[in-house]
């Protein structure tokens, strides 16, 4: 279902990276996606997600647009100027109301955008369609 064939044998699990300075909606948003077969690596803020996009190279980022030190507009920043890093697809999401100026350049920057609290079907659609999208 969300797994990617390799070599028209095997498949392999789609690896997601989850940008979030909330432990517990970071851990939530991992248990859900792993209850639905994602391998899903894990960032307190942009920094620390940036190191783990360069060594990982996951095939989607889910992303929070604001925390304390590292936010998304920085991650973003950071992301567009690394030749790997850049190629990954991106999901914002967020809670508060960051600036409008913040948000519209985050969120045409992005490959989906979530508001917070999201329910987890919201969730699992977003990333099947930006996931399918990147196959095609």
């Amino acid at each position: 279902m969300f797994l990617r064939p390799l070599w028209g044998y095997f498949y392999i699990m789609r690896t997601i990276l989850v940008i979030e300075d909330n432990k517990e909606i970071r851990e939530n948003t991992a248990e859900l996606l792993e209850l639905n077969n994602y391998r899903v690596i894990c960032a307190r803020n942009g920094q620390v997600g940036f190191a783990l996009a360069k060594q990982h190279h996951p095939d989607l980022v889910l992303c929070d647009m604001m925390m304390p030190d590292t936010d998304g507009l920085e991650f973003l920043h950071l992301a567009k100027n690394h030749s790997r890093v850049k190629t990954i697809p991106l999901i914002f999401f967020s809670a508060g109301s960051p600036a409008p100026d913040m948000k519209r350049k985050l969120v045409k920057a992005a490959d989906y955008y979530l508001q917070k609290p999201f329910e987890e079907k919201d969730l699992l659609k977003a990333v099947g369609k930006v996931l399918k999208a990147t196959r095609e």
